[in-house]
């Protein structure tokens, strides 16, 4: 954390010395993203001290002892991560650019600590060798932030024909809720609302949006039916939102390995 406000100071700097040599106009947006960026690197601002009361630096990155043991009788290797798509859309969060606090949180939640090679040689029992360990792969993550329905469509397709044998497709949601207008007849995977991932003109009051003509559902609005027909393959959703709870009877209508956790 120390380097990185270094940085941010030197980059302050730079702009500083920038802006007065050159006379520019952009002063302002540079001002912009010095802003974002010390509003994001205090947005998790969480100390640990030691035993000997210095600072620990905590990784959400996934780590060999950092992982729960399996459960007596689960097999290794039956599925595997392939791909991610993180997909955020929240009304003042604090972001970076197009990097929201939250994607970037699920983002180090799936990447792998970087193997230490001096430590892994040190370990007893293990001998040097000239041969380079295999390297451990991630995820392939799509970071998108405030696409629109076609946008995520696409991705979405594309991840879905791309995905390997035994693999599986998470999707995370962080996105303002969008809810039904009124009661409805009917309870289809249509009638509960979604999340947005793309804003528009149209009303937003605190973490929910509220459509100006009633008649219509919101175009840029995530249903859960819309996911129905990727649950042909193994499929793990993430849903953070306000409306989250227009997931919960999410349907598996293919009988492949579905996980739906709402938040």
């Amino acid at each position: 954390m120390v380097v990185v406000k270094d940085l941010v100071k030197e980059l302050s700097d730079e702009i500083e010395d920038y802006t007065h040599r050159f006379n520019t106009e952009d002063q302002v947006e540079w001002n912009l993203v010095l802003q974002e960026v010390a509003a994001f690197i205090e947005a998790d601002p969480v100390m640990v001290l030691n035993d000997d009361n210095t600072l620990v630096i905590l990784s959400n990155r996934l780590s060999e002892t950092g992982a729960p043991l399996l459960e007596q009788g689960m097999i290794v290797g039956q599925l595997m991560l392939a791909d991610a798509l993180i997909i955020g859309n929240c009304n003042n969060q604090v972001k970076f650019s197009e990097l929201t606090i939250d994607m970037f949180r699920m983002l180090q939640a799936l990447e792998r600590e970087p193997m230490n090679l001096a430590t892994q040689m040190n370990k007893p029992g293990l001998q040097e060798t000239t041969e380079k360990p295999a390297r451990r792969e991630n995820p392939h993550k799509y970071l998108l932030y405030k696409p629109t329905f076609s946008q995520l469509y696409t991705f979405l397709a594309a991840s879905f024909k791309e995905l390997p044998a035994n693999s599986v497709l998470l999707i995370y949601l962080s996105a303002t809720g969008v809810f039904p207008s009124g009661r409805s007849d009917s309870e289809g995977p249509y009638d509960f609302g979604g999340v947005l991932t793309n804003s528009n003109r149209d009303i937003i009051n605190g973490d929910g949006i509220h459509k100006r003509n009633q008649l219509y559902k919101e175009m840029h609005c995530l249903h859960p039916g819309d996911l129905y027909p990727f649950t042909r393959k193994p499929l793990f959703v993430i849903v953070d939102s306000s409306n989250s709870v227009a997931y919960k009877n999410f349907t598996n209508l293919f009988g492949q390995p579905l996980v739906c956790l709402l938040s």
